[in-house]
């Protein structure tokens, strides 16, 4: 007997405060307050502007280096070798020439011929690399001057007065040296002007190879700060303000429900904190309602205990006297009544009998799992063996044969696991085929961390339809006539069993149309070894 238990009005009043409050705080949360994915944008925004400008500096940097090496490399390292080629080519010139006056050898015109097609290349070269340079071209041009004077001047009419025989004559001979120093004169100038152009270039290399290094430090320190500000942000923005939530979330599931929750950060996180401070007040109103229903439950079982110590006493003996009177009428006149008057009687005297039998079943049904229940070390060989030699002449009247194999010891209470044992063991007798002796097996089998049990018999069978039906309180599947009983002795070993923290079922898998195959489970233990 149970009563419906109603939620107080001022409960529920209050609750609807609490759903009223938290929409208006849940609407109001982060007004005035950078959203995390504003913030987000604006950082992301703020160190695209940074790489931008990090980027353009580099390039720049980049580019003035890449140009201050391409001209040391490019043009001044090689107009620097080609004005030494120049000055031998012009060498060579003036050697061949020089020879052939002397020895009127033809000979040593190849020299000159090949140092005057040299020296055209060589200026042409130069002028390639240094006509950038306007006084670098200016001092080539001088240089190409001073050597055509002196092939004009001396070399070309020296050749021809050689070829014809004619002695050189000494002012001649004068002129040609006078104008050759002028060539090497030349040259020496151009040359200390390159020298003076490559050394400036490499003053320029140096500064640009400064900016680059200046440019990469500059980087790495902005790549450390940015990475720095980052942590800062998110520490500020997430991880703080998650931990702070975790902490008060903590305090109410520590058991402080009374305590309001404080969170401040992006509207992100407040919106998270104001449904968690829902929930709080949603679970401070839960518990006061459970605690009234814990009362009201409190209550319940009291009125349920009385009446199962009316159901007991008051109940049982107005049947008892039934039944005792009934059988005295019986006996004392029995000479007086007929045939038809003694069967009303033992319809009456079996009526009682069996609503006794129904007030017993239903009371041992009420105190499973009742305070007082002893639990402990249970050792389920004695508790079969007790069982069957509870069902002795009951085994004894239908030739039943129970075959018990070694079954372990569990944790629980001794008495409720013998009622289980029995009531299936019952139950595969009752239900057993009548051109056979039932024949019922008992077994067990460790699987990972609980034991599993099964009871086999040759009956009737249950149809796969009623597998679950008949773990229900007062379902029966056969008319009493032909099967006597309540429909209680499956429900109760359902809830023994799951009393004892298994689970129970009809194996429909292993019927194959002949006998029963119940299962049920029991954990290898559930810690509870000390009585309770």
């Amino acid at each position: 007997m149970t009563d419906q238990i109603a939620m107080p009005e001022s409960a529920a009043a209050d609750q609807e405060a609490a759903v009223r409050i938290w929409a208006r705080t849940r609407r109001g949360i982060g007004q005035g307050t950078w959203s995390l994915r504003h913030r987000l944008a604006l950082a992301f925004v703020v160190a695209g502007v940074v790489l931008l400008i990090g980027s353009v500096l580099g390039g720049l940097a980049l580019n003035s280096l890449v140009s201050a090496v391409g001209v040391q490399v490019n043009r001044l390292d090689p107009a620097a070798r080609t004005t030494s080629y120049l000055l031998a080519s012009l060498l060579d010139e003036e050697t061949g020439v020089r020879g052939y006056v002397l020895t009127r050898d033809q000979s040593f015109l190849e020299p000159y011929q090949r140092g005057v097609t040299q020296t055209a290349g060589h200026v042409r070269v130069l002028h390639g690399l240094i006509d950038p340079y306007p006084r670098l071209r200016a001092q080539l041009r001088a240089v190409a001057a001073a050597a055509d004077q002196w092939r004009t001047q001396y070399a070309e009419p020296a050749v021809a007065m050689a070829t014809s025989g004619g002695q050189v004559s000494l002012t001649l001979e004068t002129t040609g040296k006078k104008d050759f120093d002028q060539i090497r004169a030349t040259i020496g100038v151009l040359n200390t002007e390159i020298l003076a152009q490559r050394q400036a270039a490499l003053r320029r290399l140096h500064a640009a190879t400064t900016e680059v290094v200046i440019v990469a430090i500059t980087g790495v320190v902005a790549v450390i700060a940015a990475a720095a500000a980052a942590w800062a942000a998110m520490t500020g923005w997430v991880i703080r303000p998650l931990a702070a939530l975790g902490g008060e979330a903590q305090v109410v599931a520590s058991g402080g429900v009374d305590h309001e929750l404080k969170i401040s950060g992006p509207r992100e996180l407040m919106a998270v904190a104001a449904d968690v401070e829902a929930m709080r007040r949603q679970l401070r109103f839960s518990m006061s309602d459970l605690s009234y229903k814990a009362t009201e439950l409190e209550r319940s079982n009291r009125e349920l205990e009385q009446f199962a110590y009316v159901a007991s006493h008051d109940l049982q003996e107005p049947l008892r006297k039934v039944a005792s009177f009934c059988q005295m009428l019986e006996s004392r006149y029995s000479a007086q009544l007929d045939d038809r008057a003694r069967q009303y009687i033992a319809f009456a005297v079996d009526g009682a009998k069996r609503m006794q039998q129904l007030i017993n079943e239903l009371l041992t049904f009420s105190r499973v799992g009742q305070p007082g229940t002893v639990r402990g070390p249970v050792n389920l060989n004695a508790v079969a063996s007790e069982a069957v030699d509870r069902l002795d002449a009951t085994i004894t009247d239908t030739d039943a044969r129970v075959i018990v194999a070694d079954l372990p010891t569990v944790v629980g209470d001794a008495t409720l696991l013998t009622q289980l044992f029995q009531n299936l063991a019952a139950n595969s007798i009752k239900f057993r085929r009548m051109d056979e002796p039932p024949v019922i097996r008992i077994t067990a089998e460790r699987k990972d961390d609980h034991w599993e049990f099964a009871c086999q018999d040759n009956g009737i069978g249950i149809a796969p339809a009623h597998a679950e039906r008949v773990f229900v309180i007062f379902q029966r599947l056969h008319p009493r006539d032909a099967y006597p009983g309540t429909g209680i002795g499956l429900a109760l070993c359902r809830k023994i069993v799951d009393f004892h923290g298994g689970r129970i079922w009809v194996d429909t898998q292993e019927q194959q149309g002949s006998g029963t195959t119940v299962r049920w489970t029991l954990p290898v233990t559930d810690g509870h070894e000390e009585a309770s």
